[in-house]
């Protein structure tokens, strides 16, 4: 990281993420606009980070398909649930 045209940018957010932890603050919250300049300036730089930049998106997606399989069998299970209600009526 520290190697790319983004090393200033990656020095801010490892401090502020290292800043966070120490004070016991909420990471998201107060390294979102570090975080954001990083990003940018990865994706400003995508010769450089594209594998960076593929992995964080295929594990996004990672994350988005397991949250849709757990909605799925939420539904299933709070519909077989309501099923068994309405045969105790």
């Amino acid at each position: 990281m520290k190697g790319g045209g983004c090393k200033d940018a990656f020095i801010a957010w490892e401090d502020c993420i290292k800043q966070a932890e120490e004070k016991n603050e909420d990471i998201v919250e107060k390294c979102f606009e570090v975080t954001s300049a990083l990003k940018l300036c990865m994706e400003a730089h995508a010769d450089y980070y594209e594998p960076i930049l593929k992995a964080e998106k295929a594990a996004e997606q990672e994350a988005v398909e397991q949250l849709e399989k757990e909605k799925e069998e939420e539904a299933a299970a709070a519909a077989e649930k309501s099923e068994s209600h309405e045969k105790e009526k």
